[in-house]
């Protein structure tokens, strides 16, 4: 189904989710607004055939609406939000961290219709990461909408418990920068080795693309992947022992829980 929607906000996130969804037909260029003060992405949302808001009181016209800046702009927007627009007309979409679905009641009446979603930049290729809640005021119609638009741009999961988006963020909100990271150090070795650069990350794209795909395929732990991989006296395990004796394992996963205890911190309410 295809819904007018009203962006406020249209960074790399919100752009992503925009673009994708457009991309995939299930969302009309004609039919998006975009509310946005940077003059280089209002420029960029006109290229991509988005009507530009100047003003949050025009967001009346539309039937759902996406939340897309910065957690700590949010309040500031909702306050805005409350006195412009007709309670319980429009359907709220927030992919802002840290922002419970609470702090929007609160803001914009108890029977706000409000969903809450993670997602990640990987919805600007259709291959995004997303789950969702909603409150309990969300239509059918809303549930259908955010099930088309999410999928449209990847895998989307509908999940029961709000405290588990922490959680998701640090792993598959925050995730893609973490492969970039550990594809961008592969592409470095492989040009120092003497590989032309834009071979080298023509390869190692391929293979974080075909490892994921195996990852989530197949029905083996992924520990046995790995071992799948890596023959006694080959040249992975020999990869794998400098891994462990660095203590990768152990840098990686605090990584992730300081992402993870960093989003339970962010409360903007």
């Amino acid at each position: 189904m295809v819904r007018k929607l009203g962006v406020i906000g249209y960074g790399k996130m919100g752009s992503a989710l925009v673009n994708g969804a457009i991309k995939a037909g299930v969302l009309s260029a004609e039919m998006t607004g975009v509310y946005e003060l940077s003059p280089e992405r209002q420029v960029a949302a006109q290229k991509a055939g988005l009507s530009l808001l100047s003003d949050l009181g025009e967001l009346q016209n539309y039937d759902s609406i996406l939340l897309a800046t910065k957690p700590k702009e949010i309040p500031k927007i909702l306050d805005r939000l409350k006195w412009c627009m007709v309670e319980g007309k429009a359907h709220y979409i927030s992919i802002a961290a840290g922002i419970k679905i609470n702090t929007y009641l609160s803001r914009l009446g108890q029977n706000a219709r409000v969903t809450r979603v993670m997602p990640n930049i990987a919805a600007s290729v259709n291959q995004a990461a997303s789950v969702y809640i909603h409150s309990k005021a969300v239509t059918k119609a809303d549930r259908e909408f955010v099930s088309s638009f999410l999928k449209g741009v990847g895998m989307a999961i509908s999940i029961e418990e709000e405290s588990l988006i922490d959680t998701i963020t640090g792993i598959s909100g925050s995730g893609p920068a973490y492969f970039f990271l550990l594809m961008d150090i592969m592409v470095k070795a492989g040009v120092d080795a003497g590989i032309p650069e834009d071979l080298a990350r023509t390869l190692v794209s391929q293979t974080c693309l075909g490892a994921g795909s195996m990852a989530r395929e197949s029905s083996d732990r992924l520990v046995d992947l790995i071992r799948a991989v890596a023959s006694p006296g080959g040249t992975t395990e020999e990869a794998l022992k400098v891994m462990e004796s660095r203590g990768i394992s152990k840098i990686i996963y605090d990584a992730i829980v300081a992402a993870i205890e960093k989003s339970k911190k962010m409360n903007y309410s």
